[in-house]
């Protein structure tokens, strides 16, 4: 007889839904992250924790990826799974590793943490646009002419145009010869990259910008 936690993440494979675990400084700020993905269907949080607790226990269990607020990449570089990191230090170095695929602003929005949470299920690693010009190419630090609209990469940019059609995710998946999960995956990523929470301001937007033939 199957438990239910087996019956569970097999539901959560199936629905291609991310299953996180919440980790924060206190257990209500766990909960107040927790509650920002109640009505995302993308994602399902299996557990919250404050740092006393995970301390303790360490476990994770069928999370795929630890969602950590209020912590260095250090205190969480033995965790078992891919980690997003919410922090406001200040860091001299790129923390990204094998471990912290993210490291985003605590003030970030909803839609930026799911699009990075999205990603580090992927295996992915995220960066913002002041990070990458800090961490990849120094000699940019000072360009501001580049843009989160800018940065959106040539299938993203198949997605977006495809959304303006119209489409659905499972109507674009089978005309880009990708999985429906990978649809929602470059949704989330557009939606963080041009600050927007909906698919109709997305499209918006990106006609106003010219990225969209009307």
């Amino acid at each position: 007889m199957r438990s239910k936690s087996q019956s569970g993440h097999e539901r959560a494979i199936l629905n291609n839904l991310v299953r996180i675990f919440v980790l924060a400084s206190t257990y209500s700020q766990a909960q107040r992250l927790a509650a920002l993905f109640e009505e995302d269907e993308r994602i399902e949080v299996i557990g919250t924790a404050d740092a006393a607790r995970f301390r303790a226990t360490r476990k994770t269990p069928l999370a795929d990826v630890l969602l950590v607020s209020g912590h260095t990449p250090d205190a969480v570089s033995e965790a078992e799974v891919p980690v997003v990191l919410l922090s406001d230090r200040e860091l001299d170095e790129n923390p990204l590793s094998k471990t912290v695929r993210a490291c985003l602003p605590e003030q970030s929005s909803a839609a930026e943490i799911a699009a990075a949470i999205t990603a580090a299920s992927a295996d992915l690693m995220v960066l913002t646009d002041a990070q990458a010009r800090q961490w990849l190419r120094p000699g940019l630090a000072r360009d501001t002419g580049r843009t989160f609209m800018e940065s959106l990469t040539a299938r993203e940019l198949q997605v977006l145009r495809m959304l303006a059609d119209g489409l659905s995710n499972k109507e674009i998946a089978p005309e880009l010869g990708i999985s429906d999960h990978t649809v929602k995956f470059h949704v989330a990523q557009i939606l963080a990259k041009l600050g927007v929470g909906s698919r109709t301001e997305a499209v918006r937007l990106a006609i106003r910008r010219g990225l969209v033939p009307i």
